[in-house]
């Protein structure tokens, strides 16, 4: 077959694809919701929406961004996800959030589009167009799919950005990719181990070139390009950065359930607004619980440390269950001995366990696996860092520098109190 038949046949796809395309906008709903977005503008002058025309004047791509969403980013948004994934309604136009996490734990929205192509072109336009309605403040961190549009659009749009790929898309690539291999099940638990148990990049390194060794499956390709790629994804290379403790999979599913009984994929256009601001009002009633809580109820401590009293007054319910659950993790803490590296430093060694998440119960629970963590802290200064990296990632302090600061210490200096995670001061934003 020629290369001018092929364009041809090409050409004649692409016809009915874009006639199919005019045939599902020939109702005019589209239109219907630019008015509603400019109905909602004249309302309230924060509600910004914008939208891009292609050649004949039908609609392609729309972003918007709800009125109470700007002063939120002004506190929750250092770190966002963009998710690609929700849902395809009539229209073939991906439904695309930005996704950030507040005070409490909670996954909150901070803008929506809708997409008609998912190439470098609309993502910039995309992205450009959400970080001018942010006030031209683009995020530290963010989080995508492993897509090479994207990156390539964050590279041209934030560049000061830093980019990494969401971990749960790179996990449920590998069954399709590997899983016609003989032993991919125990290769799967050995996997799942060096990317959560490692602490270190030299060690995640070791540990899975090891396993890939071990399992004779060097030669595979997509394997080898993903372990090029590394530094976008393994938590290892990513947890000396703060991402707020944004584990994808539970953000994605949080934003599921946002929009769980409003939108549909059968939601026609000319409702869908209607529907997302009804799922706004619903997540404002939800934070506003969420205060009301904090403010009503104190958790009660269930231990003596220090730490704990320090941050039952300061955190909301939801960040003072973290900082009690390194508290109660504590008793399989032992403290194996200390030295001095430097002029006020202390390098401590504690063995503790190792604790998974619980795919039933998402729930974490001990393993039977051990391993030594180091903390050093310089007694001039008080400021401790452990090898976990459990404050630098998700800003919560763990228990081996818990460990170290109730033995040595017996305060919480201020650095490791967090403006972000505090429930005297911020009101309820959204």
């Amino acid at each position: 077959m020629g290369w001018r038949t092929c364009r041809l046949r090409r050409g004649i796809c692409d016809n009915v694809v874009e006639k199919e395309r005019r045939l599902k906008f020939k109702d005019g709903d589209a239109q219907a919701m630019l008015v509603y977005f400019d109905r909602m503008t004249d309302d309230n002058q924060q509600f910004f929406h914008r939208h891009r025309l292609d050649e004949e004047g039908r609609i392609k791509d729309v972003l918007w961004v709800d009125a109470r969403i700007p002063a939120a980013y002004d506190y929750f948004g250092d770190v966002v996800c963009f998710d690609a994934t929700y849902l395809t309604n009539d229209y073939e136009l991906p439904f695309a959030n930005f996704v950030g996490v507040n005070h409490h734990g909670q996954s909150i929205l901070l803008g929506c589009a809708l997409v008609s192509h998912e190439d470098a072109e609309t993502h910039s336009w995309v992205f450009s167009t959400w970080v001018k309605c942010m006030g031209g403040k683009a995020p530290q961190c963010f989080l995508t799919d492993q897509d090479v549009a994207m990156h390539q659009a964050l590279g041209n749009v934030m560049q000061g950005t830093c980019h990494w790929w969401c971990l749960w898309h790179i996990l449920t690539k590998f069954s399709e990719k590997l899983g016609m291999y003989k032993k991919y099940e125990e290769f799967k638990e050995e996997r799942h181990q060096a990317i959560y148990d490692s602490v270190s990049e030299e060690e995640f390194d070791k540990t899975w070139c090891d396993i890939i060794d071990k399992y004779g499956i060097g030669e595979d390709t997509w394997l080898e390009g993903l372990y090029k790629e590394r530094c976008m994804w393994v938590p290892a290379y990513l947890n000396h950065m703060f991402w707020a403790g944004m584990e994808t999979i539970q953000r994605s599913e949080s934003v599921k359930s946002f929009f769980d009984g409003y939108v549909h994929k059968s939601t026609k256009l000319c409702d869908f607004a209607e529907q997302y601001c009804n799922a706004m009002e619903s997540r404002a009633s939800s934070e506003k619980a969420a205060d009301a809580n904090t403010c009503r109820y104190v958790r009660k401590r269930v231990t003596k440390f220090k730490a704990e009293l320090v941050y039952q007054k300061l955190y909301t319910d939801s960040k003072f269950k973290e900082v009690q659950s390194e508290c109660m993790k504590m008793l399989y803490v032992q403290w194996q001995g200390s030295r001095e590296v430097g002029e006020n430093i202390q390098e401590h060694t504690l063995r503790d366990i190792i604790w998974v998440i619980c795919k039933k119960s998402r729930k974490e629970v001990p393993t039977e696996r051990r391993r030594m963590y180091r903390v050093r802290i310089d007694m001039g200064n008080t400021e401790a860092c452990c090898e976990c990296k459990l404050f630098e990632s998700h800003g919560i302090l763990c228990r081996h520098v818990i460990n170290v600061y109730d033995i040595l210490i017996m305060v919480i200096p201020e650095k490791y109190i967090l403006m972000r995670w505090r429930k005297d001061v911020f009101g309820s934003i959204l």
